[in-house]
């Protein structure tokens, strides 16, 4: 295929008649006069911006990362699973560790009159350390 004079218009250029391999070579021609346009511009916007003094760095849209770095450890939820040391007598489902809020179960077992110990997973234990 012979390229060497541009259409004047977009529309002159007859592109149902060409075969694949000349759509892939024109679509290839157009992709590397694309990125030439772009690494000359970005280079300009480089070399003005160092004058001023700054760098650039380019990020691809969708790609960003954030600012801090994240480790993988970071990045698992390192909360280790805390076991239940009261259950609900009614619901013996609801458990809690004893940390944080008090559920409501607990904080209605308690103004009935119960106390934390009443509502302990083992109570035998708690009753030969006293």
């Amino acid at each position: 295929m012979n390229m060497a004079k541009a259409p004047v218009n977009i529309e002159d250029l007859d592109l149902e008649h060409l075969g694949d391999q000349e759509l892939h070579a024109v679509r290839q021609r157009i992709n590397e006069a694309l990125h030439g346009r772009f690494t000359s511009r970005t280079q300009e916007f480089r070399e003005l911006a160092r004058e001023m003094g700054f760098a650039v760095t380019l990020t691809e849209l969708g790609k960003e990362t954030s600012r801090r770095s994240t480790r993988p450890a970071q990045e698992e939820d390192r909360r280790r699973a805390v076991t239940a040391k009261y259950r609900n007598p009614d619901n013996p489902l609801e458990t809690w560790a004893g940390r944080g809020r008090k559920p409501k179960w607990v904080e209605d077992r308690l103004a009935q009159g119960a106390s934390l110990d009443d509502l302990l997973i083992n109570r035998s234990v708690a009753e030969t350390d006293t």
